[in-house]
């Protein structure tokens, strides 16, 4: 009997690295938007500032107000050697999530990803190259990827994400690593009308720009990429056609960005991430003739919640926050969510096995037509407004 299982190779296409946006739209909301409404009608081409005249008063648009923190460090161990340290999440959270036995002896770091972590020993001391006050010291692993990594800026402990403005000079945006930052940075400073060689104001530009403009949650270690292209002139016409603007907060870590490795779709491990939905989001999903959700976080945070048992007798009116490791593949069922604001994603991502199981098997029609007409790809390029397969 073969292996019924669903495969990763079902998920692959070809990506010509020439269709990988390195640079955003200017303004934002200029970025293309292919609008599908269902596999019985042609696609359509616009722009996300044609938002407004796809929804109506009796939508609910739903975003990710987290923010990005300057989480990746560029360090240098005593000897000049280079390290780079992405930090994900404090370690007091990871003991929410092990429980306090199995996170024993971890300390008051983070959770972080270590390049080159073969060659980095435990108790490396690493010094920043922006800031003298800021300095790492690698600690044990916590699995295949992560590592323990304690963070002191100017003597004092970092252990929390409301101290990440600490980060500020020593840290930058967290770019994807299929992004060149140096050409991003380039064009984004010239944009600004800035001299790319004050690398500091270039920084703050390319953090600002990977950053949606609704951010107010700290913690995450990427950016919710969909949310990116929307303006204050793009929400600003949503609310005055009526349209209800509510907002969940997921906490994005390596469960939205770490690659699947393995042939099995079942066989990949997703992570947890930390995701707060507040009563009032609940209250507009549910009064909601549709809900549209702005990027696959969003999809998970509010399918995470509806599936999360409430305690007897706890009022409906209450936020509902947790940790999720929620894995939407075929074959899940969507109860919240019936469209879908969001990028053109890597092959192989369990963020193209999302969107497989909201809309189906057209997925590869729509991204055939998207490379042919010259749409740009991930995090930096355009996107689709996808009609959950079932749902008028």
């Amino acid at each position: 009997m073969g292996d019924s299982r669903l495969r990763m190779d079902e998920f692959d296409y070809e990506l010509p690295p020439s269709a990988i946006a390195h640079v955003p739209a200017e303004p934002r909301d200029t970025a293309r938007l292919l609008v599908d409404r269902g596999s019985c009608r042609t696609p359509e081409h616009l722009h996300v500032a044609d938002l407004p005249s796809l929804l109506g008063p009796s939508d609910v648009l739903v975003v990710n107000e987290t923010r990005v923190m300057p989480a990746r460090l560029p360090l240098r161990k005593s000897t000049g050697g280079a390290v780079e340290v992405l930090l994900l999440e404090p370690l007091a959270a990871e003991r929410d999530v092990v429980g306090e036995d199995s996170a024993a002896g971890l300390g008051n770091g983070w959770a972080a990803l270590v390049r080159p972590s073969r060659r980095i020993a435990e108790g490396t001391a690493l010094v920043s190259e922006r800031d003298p006050q800021l300095s790492v010291v690698v600690g044990p692993r916590l699995d295949r990827q992560r590592r323990a990594v304690s963070v002191l800026a100017g003597g004092v402990p970092l252990g929390d994400v409301s101290q990440a403005a600490l980060l500020e000079r020593a840290g930058e945006a967290p770019l994807p690593p299929y992004i060149d930052p140096e050409a991003t940075r380039r064009a984004i400073a010239q944009r600004a009308g800035l001299d790319n060689s004050d690398g500091e104001a270039a920084r703050s530009v390319v953090a600002a720009r990977y950053q949606t403009v609704y951010a107010r949650s700290e913690g995450s270690a990427a950016a919710p990429t969909a949310g990116l292209h929307l303006t204050d002139r793009v929400l600003d016409a949503l609310r005055s056609n009526g349209v209800t603007i509510a907002a969940v907060d997921l906490t994005v870590g390596l469960a939205t960005f770490a690659p699947v490795t393995v042939e099995a779709a079942d066989d990949h491990e997703m992570h947890t991430e930390h995701y707060r939905v507040p009563a009032a989001t609940l209250e507009a999903c549910a009064a909601a003739e549709r809900v549209v959700a702005v990027g696959t976080t969003t999809v998970r945070a509010l399918e995470s919640a509806v599936r999360q048992p409430r305690l007897a007798g706890a009022a409906d009116a209450a936020d509902v926050c947790g940790w999720t490791d929620l894995f939407l593949r075929r074959g899940v069922e969507f109860t919240t969510v019936d469209a879908l604001l969001t990028n053109f994603h890597l092959p192989r991502s369990s963020l193209l096995l999302l969107i497989d199981a909201f809309i189906g098997p057209r997925w590869r029609d729509l991204y055939r037509k998207a490379l042919r007409d010259g749409y740009r790809f991930l995090s930096f390029g355009d996107a689709m407004l996808l009609q959950r397969s079932g749902s008028s």
